[in-house]
């Protein structure tokens, strides 16, 4: 998935293909994925982490059986501290480490669901109903937001997450299939490239969509009034004025969430 086609694409560790046009395959390949640092000087309180790994060691991204696009990360999960209420995960995705995170397309008028870097409200909600596209659950189960989790180490609590198709991610981006090739293809027509991703996954036990859906207002003024100034609609935002958004600030600032990981893949393009 490019652009931000490669946006969630960075979510799969395991190898897997998805056709885009008659001979043209994606296959995703994990780097490795981790645990964002922690230590006595960080500004979030971490309650659960996840077990890292790569492409040969450590737990993989498995496909959800009869869910096309949706897959999970286990391995062993370390609850630190109990928590409980409405779970809400966000993903972030970027197009290096450097960049500033892609932004969410299709969200809903309440600051939740869309497609990229996105807040995924409600994960205790039904796996697949409208807007929860990320959950956490245990034994196979989605947890019960009013139980909550114990300490401990678990080996049977999972993260899943389903990732937009391949034709919506394109229509988002404004791209057609041609134009993807144009984008990915090398000079002499032949070989095609191979584009690093990297995401990062955040879990809130708070409500946060209040943050989120303030910004998705402050950033569609924002933007209607700079389109009116620019060539370009819908150009990235200053890096001072993303970060100053109420929800990216939370980011910033590391504050509120209890769980963060990082995922490291590459995209090859292949016909």
């Amino acid at each position: 998935q490019m652009f931000l086609l490669f946006l969630f694409s960075s979510l799969l560790s395991f190898i897997s293909s998805i056709e885009i046009g008659d001979d043209l395959k994606i296959d995703l390949q994990l780097v490795k994925h981790q645990s964002c640092p922690h230590n006595a000087k960080s500004k979030w309180n971490r309650k659960i982490e996840f077990e890292g790994g790569n492409g040969s060691n450590g737990p993989k991204l498995e496909e959800v059986d009869g869910r096309n696009g949706c897959f999970s990360i286990g391995g062993s999960v370390n609850v630190l501290e109990e928590f409980s209420g409405n779970f809400s995960i966000y993903l972030e995705i970027r197009r290096s480490a450097s960049s500033l995170p892609e932004r969410c397309v299709k969200q809903g008028v309440d600051g939740c669901g869309g497609v990229g870097s996105c807040l995924y409200c409600d994960a205790c909600s039904s796996f697949g109903s409208i807007g929860v596209n990320a959950q956490l659950l245990l034994n196979g189960k989605r947890i019960e937001c009013a139980d909550g989790l114990r300490p401990g180490v678990y080996d049977d609590l999972k993260l899943h997450f389903c990732l937009p198709d391949v034709d919506e991610i394109l229509e988002t981006q404004g791209l057609t299939k041609k134009t993807l090739l144009s984008l990915i293809q090398s000079e002499d027509g032949n070989a095609l490239g191979s584009l690093p991703l990297f995401a990062t996954v955040f879990i809130f036990d708070v409500d946060v969509r209040r943050q989120m859906e303030a910004q998705s207002k402050i950033e569609k003024i924002y933007r209607e009034e700079n389109n009116k100034k620019s060539l370009f609609k819908d150009e990235i935002l200053p890096t001072e004025v993303y970060w100053s958004m109420p929800f990216n600030a939370l980011i910033k600032r590391q504050s509120l969430y209890i769980g963060c990981h990082k995922i490291y893949g590459n995209v090859q393009i292949k016909q």
